[in-house]
């Protein structure tokens, strides 16, 4: 994965149903690579580091995992092998969570603000963060 030349899978494709998982991913096999590029791998990256705590592993695992699994199958292994509370509800939760637009009113106010710079046709589409990194980063929602 070269990410001085390409995207990341968006944060919200799904892997087990969990979103950012994909990305996260793509950008660990990165940071492995050393072509990391303008991204954010780990503590670094609030997104990555939500979905780290919600799996109960630090980066340094993750990494360890990417490490060891070719590919996103190996990986989907390795993880169940790993984290044992990946029940529908819970994924569900952190799912629902996590593409939201924000955890206060701060938050809320910051999205809504990215929002308002967006064109008019656009912004109804934009309903959290990852939406809004998805259009950040050329993709359509």
């Amino acid at each position: 994965m070269d990410l001085t030349s390409g995207i990341p899978r968006s944060p919200n494709d799904r892997l087990l149903g969990i979103p950012m998982l994909p990305r996260t991913i793509d950008k660990a096999r990165a940071a492995l690579a050393g072509t990391l590029g303008e991204y954010l791998y780990g503590p670094k990256s609030s997104f990555d580091m939500a979905l780290l705590d919600f799996l109960g592993l630090t980066p340094e695992e993750f990494l360890e995992g990417v490490r060891s699994s070719p590919d996103d199958a190996s990986m989907v292994r390795w993880l169940q092998s790993r984290v044992r509370d990946l029940t529908p509800e819970r994924i569900d939760t952190f799912a629902r969570d996590f593409t939201n637009d924000g955890d206060d009113d701060a938050d809320r106010a910051r999205f809504a603000e990215r929002r308002a710079k967006l064109p008019p046709s656009i912004q109804p589409k934009v309903k959290g963060w990852t939406d809004l990194l998805d259009v950040q980063e050329g993709r359509s929602t």
